[in-house]
């Protein structure tokens, strides 16, 4: 398979912020932040000036929604200090964002074989895991995972998924999830077939799936019974036709 083929099916596109560059998705993130943050301290005046919060992004790409989302978290949470990391199938898209952005740890992995892999065989080869004991953290206090979870679907199944949120959900004490809709399932498909001569062999057998809110449905509720509450999702979908999903462990 070649680079370009690599790139449809799995969504690590090199040149990503080229064609989706600053977009809504920052005003809606920290507009739905602030509002959660104002929620649950409306009666508390905190001080978390000292307070160090970890956060993940799960297929960061190059790194620069990344450090945006790092930057929002500083701002909404009264200046805690956010430690991010960030984690890609791409390990050129690694290295350029660990050029541009030196403050974030990035690091390369297959969060689809990650999360097989925990149920297979341990967490012996587990990225994630190790940069959680060097960090000396359970579990991360935010976990991000932007326009992702399509390709997780399409290579790995109905199964992939479930593993993948499995694992999230058990990492995680917050989860912020851009979902994509059954359509954008359908334009990918086409798209990979028509630039790499190509299909996914498990598109056929998917059962999560559906227009109206259908596929989304599935996904929320999945993670509502791994012991999450959907906190919130954004009022408006961005110029993609994506929705923001908040959860929090309960």
């Amino acid at each position: 398979m070649d680079e370009t083929e690599t790139q449809v099916k799995h969504g690590n596109y090199q040149n990503y912020y080229q064609f989706r560059a600053e977009d809504s998705r920052s005003g809606i993130l920290r507009e739905c932040l602030q509002t959660l943050w104002n929620e649950n301290n409306q009666n508390q005046e905190r001080d978390t000036t000292n307070t160090k919060v970890h956060m993940i992004d799960i297929g960061c790409n190059s790194g620069r929604f990344t450090a945006k989302v790092r930057e929002i978290l500083e701002q909404v949470c009264n200046g805690a200090l956010v430690k991010a990391v960030g984690i890609d199938i791409d390990e050129r898209l690694c290295d350029r964002a660990r050029t541009e952005f030196p403050e974030i740890e990035f690091f390369k992995g297959n969060i689809l074989s990650i999360a097989h892999q925990q149920t297979t065989r341990g967490q012996a080869e587990d990225p994630i895991e190790q940069c959680m004991k060097r960090l000396g953290i359970e579990r991360f206090d935010v976990i991000c995972c932007f326009s992702v979870l399509m390709y997780i679907h399409l290579n790995g199944g109905d199964d992939g998924l479930r593993s993948v949120l499995d694992y999230l959900c058990e990492k995680g004490k917050f989860l912020i999830l851009e979902l994509q809709a059954w359509k954008k399932y359908q334009d990918q498909v086409r798209r990979l077939k028509r630039d790499a001569g190509q299909m996914y062999p498990l598109y056929a057998e998917l059962e999560w799936r559906g227009r109206g809110g259908v596929l989304e449905d599935h996904i929320k509720a999945y993670v509502a019974s791994k012991g999450f509450q959907m906190v919130s999702e954004s009022a408006e979908k961005n110029e993609f036709d994506r929705q923001l999903t908040f959860f929090k462990k309960i």
